[in-house]
């Protein structure tokens, strides 16, 4: 009692065709499935990267900051110095005026004729 291909097709008709669509629609949502979760990796790279590009953008204004604010202090010195130096120049060249038109005289007390007050005999 083998039953023929033919035979066997025409009974399990309906079962087949049932199979058939059951995996079409196992194949659908599992690439619907497969497709939201690439959508959902994307959507956390993306966050991903927009955090990190405006880390690296807030650290470069911070960095560009910081670069100003040394920049600044640094001609703050460099004029203080300047400012030094001309105050030290101002009073080395006071001191060699005064020192060229004073003139000293040193007098030792005591140093005049001493007169002999022994007696002699």
């Amino acid at each position: 009692m083998a039953v023929t291909p033919e035979e066997f097709f025409s009974k399990n008709m309906k079962w087949i065709a049932l199979g058939l669509l059951f995996l079409l629609l196992f194949s659908s949502i599992k690439s619907c499935n497969r497709k939201m979760q690439l959508n959902m990796g994307t959507k956390q790279y993306t966050q991903q990267i927009d955090s990190l590009k405006t880390l690296l953008t807030k650290t470069r204004e911070d960095d560009s900051d910081s670069i100003k604010k040394l920049n600044f202090e640094l001609r703050i010195a460099t004029q203080r110095e300047n400012s030094a130096n001309e105050r030290a120049s101002a009073v080395q060249s006071a001191v060699e005026k005064i020192k060229s038109n004073t003139t000293t005289t040193v007098v030792v007390k005591g140093a005049e004729e001493i007169k002999d007050t022994t007696k002699k005999k």
